[in-house]
């Protein structure tokens, strides 16, 4: 067989163990440090002009599509500094920073699925019900704040999810996690107690079980 065809960044070792560790370290990085510079300028970014917020969000995009900044995170500083009126830019931020992700894990990648099977055959009939069952494997996906955005960005990508269920199936999930945080941070008398809030806990934990739970039932191989 012509391993060439299968090169991919994703079919390696190094590749793998490169996206992992960005994917687990810049996330907490860039949390620590800009809340630290939130908190700091605190009265400045509430002086924000309509363009210095279109910038902030433009920017938002692309580090959230990127897996430089948690979604979460996002939600709930927006929630804080703009309260509900967050709603609509951060679900805009939020698809668009997906298609940036989706978009750029199709270029990296180049027949993982192929090189996943051969690899581990057994993995053949989860794929399958991945292709099967896209709009429910998407959106079980989104909707557990377990599973980071920009990692699933990249897994429903090169397990061979559509464009149409990505999107729309994704948009639907997200949205129940969006609105929470937004809520959390519009509610949070100061930034440092939003950021540090364990009110979430209780729906982080029943959305991430749903979430992983329902993924495992449906994509699990059937005897």
């Amino acid at each position: 067989m012509n391993n060439h065809r299968y090169s991919s960044f994703f079919n390696n070792r190094s590749g793998m163990f490169m996206l992992m560790a960005w994917m687990t370290l810049m996330p907490w990085f860039s949390t620590v440090s800009l809340s630290y510079l939130a908190l700091e300028h605190e009265e400045l970014i509430r002086s924000f002009s309509l363009l210095q917020w279109l910038c902030f969000f433009t920017i938002c995009i692309f580090s959230m599509g990127l897996a430089i900044t948690p979604t979460t995170f996002i939600s709930l500083v927006c929630g804080y500094f703009l309260g509900y009126h967050a709603i609509i830019p951060v679900v805009l931020s939020y698809q668009l920073a997906s298609l940036v992700g989706y978009g750029l894990a199709q270029k990296l990648d180049n027949h993982t699925i192929d090189w996943v099977e051969e690899k581990f055959p057994k993995s053949a009939p989860i794929f399958a019900n991945v292709e099967s069952r896209q709009w429910l494997t998407t959106f079980l996906a989104r909707i557990s704040p377990a599973l980071p955005f920009g990692l699933m960005n990249v897994v429903l990508a090169v397990s061979g999810v559509r464009f149409g269920p990505f999107f729309l199936s994704g948009l639907l999930g997200m949205l129940p996690r969006t609105l929470f945080f937004i809520w959390l941070g519009a509610q949070a008398p100061m930034l440092v107690e939003a950021v540090q809030s364990n009110d979430y806990f209780g729906l982080f934990i029943v959305l991430s079980v749903a979430g992983i739970f329902g993924l495992f039932y449906i994509l699990k191989p059937k005897p």
